[in-house]
């Protein structure tokens, strides 16, 4: 469904029309594809899905300025109770400079908060000209180009979002997406969360849940499940992932990784109680300073194989993991 905005005055003199497509939209699938063609196959995946109304609870919008009853410019946004990414910031190249990104953000930012939207998260270049202006709107570094808007206090907006309720366990699916995402923003707990999504402390979580939500709906298996409050948010999740062969992993061998937010800590073992093993050779990494998760391992049949001498480098210095394994017939 389109939506009209408003009309705003572009640099040039020339006026767009600003509008939001509320997935799904069969109408205008095709010329927002048609927009964002150059994007790779993993985000050509969910727009599809997304457009053609296949994404769970998904909230996912396309804000596009249009010239001529054409778009040519857009931003997204998937949503999911409040909190949300923002991604595909995209202008044709005949018309940029004429301030249609800003045009769309006045717009974009407002219908946000009418919504009354808590958070959103994007990924940028550190201090690029994009940083700037998404800096104008009230995005702030998290780490480098991660960035966060919080429509409240970041502090006061944690402690309401993560607060301790009663939660259950579900198959991860695409609304999760953005709410993973803001678990992935926090900066308390242990530094190695996710091998898999390459997330070691505070880490944008936009490509790499998008991959295995992908993986996730091609295979039609679970490749995860996620601890989720009563309220929504996500606290916790657990996720399988094959290694693949050649170069890169190795044939018959899996990835196990979990991490909760620590007010849900205690409900570790139940995230790998709730999670499906494939037979082969199942194996883990545990950063030596969480050895709670080590001991949830352990009392699942996981053996420690080895230790890695600083194998985890980040901007704080060296650490050392453990290797944990198990074998499922």
């Amino acid at each position: 469904m389109y939506t009209l905005l408003g009309k705003e005055k572009l640099k040039n003199g020339e006026t767009v029309e600003v509008g939001v497509v509320e997935s799904p939209d069969a109408a205008l699938a095709d010329s927002i594809l048609h927009l964002l063609a150059h994007k790779d196959d993993d985000w050509q995946f969910h727009m599809q899905s997304a457009l053609h109304g296949s994404t769970d609870l998904l909230e996912t919008r396309f804000y596009l300025s249009m010239l001529g009853g054409i778009p040519v410019s857009n931003v997204m946004t998937t949503e999911s109770h409040g909190v949300g990414i923002l991604g595909h910031v995209f202008t044709q190249e005949s018309h940029r400079r004429k301030g249609i990104c800003s045009a769309i953000f006045r717009r974009l930012m407002k219908h946000f908060q009418d919504r009354d939207g808590k958070v959103l998260t994007l990924g940028t270049g550190y201090e690029s000209a994009a940083y700037w202006i998404y800096h104008s709107f009230g995005f702030r570094s998290i780490d480098g180009g991660f960035m966060r808007y919080s429509a409240i206090p970041i502090e006061e907006l944690e402690q309401s979002w993560f607060a301790r309720r009663p939660v259950r366990i579900l198959p991860m699916n695409w609304s999760h997406w953005p709410r993973l995402a803001v678990l992935g923003a926090r900066c308390e707990g242990e530094i190695l969360r996710s091998a898999a999504w390459h997330l070691f402390g505070s880490r944008n979580l936009e490509g790499p849940v998008c991959r295995s939500l992908k993986a996730q709906t091609q295979l039609k298996g679970t490749v995860g499940v996620v601890l989720e409050t009563e309220t929504g948010a996500v606290t916790g999740f657990a996720t399988v992932h094959p290694t693949g062969g050649g170069m890169n992993g190795w044939p018959g061998v899996s990835l196990l990784d979990f991490s909760t937010h620590s007010s849900f800590a205690d409900h570790a073992g139940e995230l790998l109680d709730c999670l499906t093993l494939p037979s082969g050779k199942v194996i883990a990494y545990v950063d030596m300073a969480a050895p709670d998760k080590a001991a949830c391992l352990e009392a699942r049949g996981f053996k420690r194989e080895g230790t890695l001498d600083g194998f985890l480098r980040t901007a704080g210095g060296t650490h050392d993991v453990w290797l944990y394994g198990l074998t499922v017939e």
